[in-house]
């Protein structure tokens, strides 16, 4: 009986939105993958159709409207039949060698349950954040550790998830709709007992925010969900009291400079900050981060 090469032991996952300018190039990386699982998220322009046209093979789930990232991607989890699911940003370039390589480390170690390689920015600059539940600005490490290392966190733009470990934890919270969903679960894993581990003699590349078309809803949106986020891991992890103490402080100050770039006439940051204070303002008052999956179905 011949042996499984490595693409036949694992799923790979993609979530798109709006993502036309990025998914060709993404998926001709994935040329090998054997079983590919792609979640769009309601994308109003022709991302689904080019995957349909590139990649027919694939498992495409189309939303009736956007999840959010931790929602789409338990959608496509769900889907995955193989022992490891490699789940893979668009703006993420990695090699076929790497996958293999993170896969070995994953058959030679049944403790980690998530590997991931080193993270170089478009610039090759290492882009790795290692951080805890009360670091708030995902300080990267100082001195970078030699050869393979444990941590906490790794941000998910090119992770390799043990399945029986995924879902032993429940994957994503999907109350999380955008940010610190990837922080939520490395630290459920890290409690569960699951370790994870990164490589570092491999490395893939994160080209950063591209994933999505730009646009000033998608700027607001992410500013607004990444504060919301984060007050909401810091709630869940922390002491709620000085989470709401923080949140008002965030309503105060970026209140304030949205009040001084409309005077500036600068918009671009005038939207950024007051897309911050709405977000600090709306967890204030108990508003979810989205309506879930059965208010928008």
């Amino acid at each position: 009986m011949p042996s499984l090469q490595p693409w036949d032991r694992v799923s790979v996952l993609l979530v798109t939105y709006n993502s036309r300018h990025v998914v060709a190039s993404c998926l001709d990386q994935l040329a090998s993958a054997r079983r590919l699982i792609i979640v769009d998220n309601a994308s109003d322009d022709d991302t689904v159709d080019i995957i349909r046209r590139q990649r027919p093979d694939a498992r495409v789930i189309v939303n009736p409207a956007n999840y959010g990232y931790g929602t789409a991607a338990n959608q496509g989890f769900a889907w995955v039949d193989t022992d490891y699911a490699l789940s893979l940003n668009l703006d993420t370039l990695i090699a076929d060698s790497v996958v293999s390589r993170l896969m070995a480390a994953m058959d030679a170690d049944p403790h980690p349950g998530i590997v991931s390689p080193v993270l170089l920015n478009a610039k090759g600059r290492i882009d790795l954040a290692v951080m805890g539940p009360r670091e708030h600005n995902h300080h990267p490490l100082g001195i970078m550790p030699e050869g393979d290392f444990c941590t906490w966190f790794v941000t998910g733009c090119a992770v390799l998830f043990r399945m029986s470990a995924w879902r032993a934890v429940g994957g994503f919270d999907e109350r999380f709709f955008l940010y610190s969903e990837d922080l939520d679960l490395c630290l459920r894993m890290t409690r569960a007992g699951h370790g994870i581990l990164v490589l570092g003699d491999v490395s893939a590349v994160h080209l950063g925010g591209q994933s999505s078309r730009p646009s000033w809803r998608v700027r607001w949106r992410k500013d607004w969900h990444m504060t919301w986020g984060h007050l909401y891991i810091e709630s869940k992890w922390s002491d709620a009291a000085v989470t709401r103490a923080q949140a008002w402080r965030l309503v105060g100050r970026h209140g304030l400079k949205a009040l001084l770039y409309v005077l500036l006439a600068r918009p671009r940051r005038m939207l950024g900050n007051l897309a911050r204070a709405h977000a600090a303002a709306a967890f204030l008052r108990g508003r979810p981060a989205w309506r879930g999956r059965s208010a928008t179905a």
